[in-house]
């Protein structure tokens, strides 16, 4: 028997083979997904769930779960439900995958190859309550996922199969988070159904502030400012994200977009009447970021005007109309 090499003593095999987790698909979303997440975002997110388990539960063995409990789809791949293979054959396949995987990391660390065994086998027997939690997660993640989906696509994808999902999630915690999760799915749902009347305008500052007031008097629309709700968010007291927005704002910083269109979305609301009055909505988007979440969260297509010296142009829908200012 050979002596190791330096290379075999060193944790470089086993990272190399990890990589493989990082382009991996995850192939149960292949048939509705042009390009899903990956089986390395899938554990990196299903770790972070772990670090929200409840008391007793060790968050930090649970986070560890989620890292390791899909280690071994970096030798077989990553086998769907609809592939046919039975339990017991991919059980023992994933066993193998996780021999070789000891056998890299043994000579480095013979103590974190028992370690990462251990937390695989805890996940798939449900040794501990920490493992059954995981299991349990792994759902609510893919639950998560796949609403994740459904705004990506502007619910065009029927992703409703993977709702079967729910009569895994049996804890206090579980269940309530799950129910939330269906509250954001029915209102994202019902928002596909009825159109926002908005129309953006962005472009130069100084156009902005001088065309803005003229066009919603000729089209007889509202505004709204995105730098005024910025700013009277950031002026209001003991709010969840002022102070925060509040520092962005002086310090010359964006907002992030998924906190921009939340605060947009809401004056929009505020403002549009049932009537259902037109609103123009000023200094939005400022980036393709903010308009990204905005159609994956709101509305998909929207109106919008450019201003620019000296014309502006409208675009609508993937088509461009002339609008002389």
């Amino acid at each position: 028997m050979s002596a190791p090499s330096p290379l075999d003593e060193s944790p470089l095999p086993f990272l190399f083979l990890m990589s493989n987790l990082k382009h991996l698909p995850r192939t149960g979303w292949l048939r509705t997904v042009e390009a899903p997440e990956s089986v390395g975002s899938h554990s990196f997110r299903l770790a972070l769930m772990g670090g929200f388990a409840p008391p007793p539960l060790d968050r930090m063995k649970c986070m560890f779960i989620g890292l390791c409990h899909d280690l071994a789809e970096s030798v077989v791949g990553d086998i769907p439900t609809y592939a046919g293979v039975p339990k017991e054959e991919k059980h023992k396949r994933e066993s193998l995958a996780f021999r070789f995987i000891a056998d890299l990391v043994k000579p480095c660390n013979a103590a974190f190859a028992d370690e990462i065994t251990s937390a695989w086998l805890d996940y798939e027997e449900g040794r501990t309550e920490e493992g059954r939690w995981m299991k349990e997660m792994d759902k609510l993640e893919c639950l998560i996922q796949a609403h994740e989906y459904e705004q990506a696509t502007f619910a065009e994808k029927d992703l409703e199969e993977f709702q079967g999902l729910t009569s895994k999630i049996s804890s206090t915690d579980g269940t309530a988070w799950l129910e939330l999760l269906r509250g954001e799915r029915s209102a994202h749902m019902s928002k596909r159904l009825h159109r926002l009347p908005i129309v953006f305008v962005t472009g130069r500052e100084d156009m902005l502030e001088k065309h803005y007031a003229r066009l919603c008097a000729e089209l007889g629309f509202k505004h709204i400012s995105l730098s005024d709700v910025l700013h009277d968010f950031s002026r209001r007291q003991n709010d969840l994200h002022t102070q925060f927005v509040r520092d962005c704002l002086r310090e010359n910083i964006e907002v992030p977009a998924v906190l921009v269109v939340s605060l947009l979305e809401k004056k929009i609301q505020e403002v549009s009447t049932e009537e259902k009055e037109w609103v123009l909505v000023s200094g939005f988007p400022s980036s393709k970021e903010q308009l990204l979440e905005f159609e994956r969260k709101n509305q998909y297509r929207n109106y919008t005007v450019l201003l620019s010296q000296p014309h502006a142009w409208v675009l609508r829908e993937g088509g461009v109309m002339g609008f002389c200012c």
